[in-house]
């Protein structure tokens, strides 16, 4: 656990449904713009990877409703609104996310939640997508069970998350993570740069209290197989 500390503000890097709001919502407007930036341009290339574990199965069903749980500003979800029969519904915690998503053309239903309370029934959706969230959420067993719960019969769950990678790897995303993310985000903002700063000391500090093989044992215990 820990805090990071800049600009004279302090941060908690223990999830709590502060951090996403106090991080994201200054910087809803410009998010997609410089995330790819600070991506080394591998932020869209990311969401269609994802976006293709979902899309085959939906193009075989002639209607079905997805959930894209912190859809941000909505580009997962405008991607999913292309398919032919598919309805999308978009939850976040962060209204200025939210009133991006709501600004692109064909915006899905948008709902503000967090992953925590969930205000749908259960068995409503055919399929349950997420991006970055297990980080901000206090129990994640609970969150996964809780989105495993909204699925029919037979639907699906994709998810994407950062990772701690191994080897040699791992020195080197450590100098990107430590040194020229979070100087690449000052050069952009202050509030840029203390996501910047955030974004590597999250990654490890839930990889530490969930390692891999365990944070793969509670999809499981959720009834997920293929993860």
């Amino acid at each position: 656990m820990g805090r990071l500390t800049e600009g004279g503000s302090s941060i908690s890097i223990s999830p709590n449904g502060d951090v996403p709001r106090l991080l994201f919502s200054p910087i809803a407007a410009d998010y997609d713009k410089q995330a790819q930036i600070l991506c080394l341009a591998q932020y869209r290339r990311w969401h269609r990877f994802l976006l293709s574990r979902v899309a085959e199965p939906l193009k075989t069903r002639a209607q079905s409703r997805v959930l894209d749980m912190a859809t941000g500003t909505g580009l997962l979800a405008a991607d999913l609104m292309k398919i032919q029969g598919v309805e999308v519904v978009g939850a976040d915690i962060i209204r200025p996310m939210l009133l991006r998503a709501h600004a692109r053309a064909g915006s899905p239903q948008l709902v503000h939640c967090t992953a925590e309370a969930l205000p749908f029934a259960d068995a409503s959706f055919d399929a349950v997508v997420f991006a970055y969230l297990l980080r901000y959420v206090e129990d994640v067993a609970s969150t996964l069970d809780g989105l495993a719960r909204l699925l029919k019969p037979g639907g699906y769950m994709a998810a994407l998350e950062f990772a701690v990678p191994r080897g040699i790897a791992y020195s080197l995303w450590r100098l990107y993570t430590d040194v020229v993310l979070p100087a690449a985000g000052r050069l952009i903002s202050s509030d840029w740069g203390r996501v910047g700063s955030f974004l590597g000391l999250s990654i490890r500090d839930f990889y530490r209290r969930h390692p891999e093989d365990s944070l793969l044992e509670l999809w499981r215990r959720c009834g997920f197989h293929g993860v």
